[in-house]
């Protein structure tokens, strides 16, 4: 195996936090029967101290100190009390016994000494202590230390009793000196105890420590192993680790088991989706040849429908230049109406030739209005198919959705592999950029498509309006100008009478003309915008195009990176 160069093992990792708790809990736990020990032996001293104090106390007789004089030294009352506290010092195991008397409540002497040896205090002699440390003693109170004195004499606990005579006067102090060192012992014996207890403990802690430790370090290389076998089997995802340990290692191997049978299970997911991503890539390939196809025809009827426009604009002027005639015709008309009424037969000739002219206008004013609202309404019709440029793009929409989708799916997938899955999600990412610009492109095409068709329903309701204007208007004015004609030729022989009320209708229906003008002013200026808006269409659709060419590349793209994934997938074995 190729083992990474570690800086602890488990076992260490393990070991060493576990021995210093150990040690620490050992150290803590013997500090602290210690303690308790060295406590409570002090606390037994004491109370021993106290109780010898005590014993001595009650054989002394007060009123035999109270009369301490010069000479007490030789006194009955004083070997009395020296015989007697030296008895009770052999018993409890006293190490000094002796009485302190003052006379002015400011310094201390010595009365009674139990030392038999040349150190013995006199009757009278001063005691180095200050007076006021033993005040409360004097009062009434019995003290006793609350420790162990280490001194040159031994180690001792101090006790004193306070002696009173048969009035209840204190009279004196008992000073008790219990001697301490079979405590002190007895503390050292114990502290030894329980270090070696606590030695023994810690090896022994230790020593079930690397039992356990050794055992899980087993168990986890057997585990280890496992997993290396697993890694290494060439992506084979149908392998199983079969650990009967009793323990959680067993629950590692079975919880590694689920894992890979989940990876399995995403794997055959990204595969079959993989597949579907290779089919979607070449459906809208497929989708985005017939709208190239489309936008091409699209782009041919506008051309059509611009050279139209251009004709129709020709025929406008063509119609306006006629109504020029006639206003000019019909202002000669009325000046020779109130100037000539002798001319009254050249005049029949002219409102004649007018009368054939105006027919024969007429007919091919309906003609040419009647071949050019078929030929837009036929325009129209054709560039209405732009509209299923809105339901391909939409299509598309919704493949890109699913792309991205099986991308994020992808790259759930990806991360929840690890290393295993770094390849993954690197086409996952590709495929989802290219998602999102198939969108873009797509939504880009709506908004052109879009563009397309307001251009192409403002340019049919335009067309319906010089249309009617054509219908109704013109046709209307050329209807008049013959009935006009016809009362004219009809009417001849009352020329003289009836010529001012003709020159009268010849200035109204010179008016009628220029509003006529003014109409095919406006209609034409209207079909100039729209031959324009027509131009711009078709250049829209010509980028729709260019777009198109370029969804269909990122389409390619994707099923290239489709089959980069179905190959990724193939190198396990599922």
């Amino acid at each position: 195996m190729g083992n990474k160069v570690r800086r602890f093992s488990i076992r260490w990792k393990i070991l060493l936090p576990a021995t210093v708790s150990i040690i620490a809990m050992c150290v803590i736990m013997g500090a602290n029967a210690y303690i308790r020990i060295k406590t409570g032996m002090i606390q037994l001293g004491v109370e021993e101290a106290m109780m010898a104090a005590s014993i001595a106390k009650n054989v002394v007789n007060g009123d035999n100190l109270a009369n301490m004089g010069e000479d007490f030294e030789n006194t009955a009352g004083y070997q009395e009390a020296l015989t007697s506290l030296r008895q009770i010092q052999g018993i409890c195991d006293i190490a000094y016994l002796y009485t302190l008397h003052t006379d002015d409540n400011s310094h201390l002497y010595y009365g009674v000494d139990t030392d038999d040896g040349a150190e013995q205090k006199r009757p009278g002699d001063v005691f180095e202590g200050e007076y006021a440390e033993f005040e409360d003693v004097f009062a009434g109170h019995e003290y006793v230390q609350d420790y162990i004195d280490e001194t040159s004499d031994g180690d001792l606990i101090s006790a004193y009793m306070p002696i009173y005579d048969s009035s209840g006067a204190v009279v004196a102090v008992l000073g008790c000196d219990y001697d301490a060192a079979y405590v002190a012992e007895r503390i050292e014996g114990a502290r030894n105890s329980i270090f070696q207890i606590s030695a023994f403990c810690l090896v022994l802690a230790l020593l079930i420590l690397n039992i356990i430790v050794n055992r899980m370090m087993r168990n986890l290389k057997k585990v280890d192993f496992k997993i290396y076998d697993l890694v290494h089997n060439e992506g084979d995802l149908t392998q199983k680790l079969d650990i009967s340990s009793g323990d959680e290692l067993e629950r590692i191997a079975g919880n590694v088991n689920a894992l890979l049978e989940y990876i399995r299970g995403i794997m055959i997911n990204i595969s079959a989706n993989s597949m579907q991503l290779g089919t979607s890539a070449g459906t809208i390939a497929g989708s985005l040849s017939n709208a190239k196809d489309n936008i091409s025809d699209i782009s041919a009827t506008m051309e059509q429908m611009s050279a139209a426009m251009e004709e129709t604009s020709a025929s406008l002027y063509q119609v306006n230049d006629s109504a020029l005639h006639i206003s000019q015709s019909i202002g000669e008309i009325a000046k020779k109406a109130s100037s000539e009424r002798d001319e009254a037969a050249e005049i029949m000739e002219k409102v004649q030739s007018i009368y054939e002219t105006a027919e024969t206008d007429r007919a091919g004013a309906e003609r040419l209005a009647a071949e050019m609202s078929g030929n837009v309404n036929e325009r129209i019709r054709r560039s209405k198919a732009v509209e299923q440029i809105g339901a391909l793009t939409a299509e598309i929409i919704s493949i890109t959705d699913q792309t991205s989708l099986l991308a994020l799916n992808a790259n759930i997938e990806a991360a929840r592999a690890g290393s295993a899955g770094k390849g993954f999600a690197v086409v996952a990412n590709e495929i989802g950029s290219l998602a999102d610009n198939s969108a873009r492109a797509a939504v880009e095409i709506q908004r052109v498509s879009q563009d397309v068709i307001d251009a192409v329903n403002e340019l049919a309701s335009e067309a319906e309006r010089m249309l009617h204007f054509m219908n109704e208007t013109a046709m209307a004015g050329y209807e008049r100008l013959l009935d006009n004609s016809r009362n004219y030729k009809n009417d001849v022989g009352h020329l003289s009478e009836t010529m001012k009320d003709f020159a009268d209708e010849s200035k109204r229906l010179n008016e009628n003309i220029d509003s006529i003008k003014d109409a095919i002013d406006a209609v034409n200026i209207a079909v100039e915008e729209s031959a324009k808006g027509v131009v711009g269409v078709t250049q829209m659709a010509s980028d729709m195009t260019v777009s198109m060419e370029e969804i269909k590349e990122e389409a390619d793209h994707n099923e290239e990176i489709a089959g980069q994934l179905e190959t990724e997938v193939g190198k396990f074995k599922l």
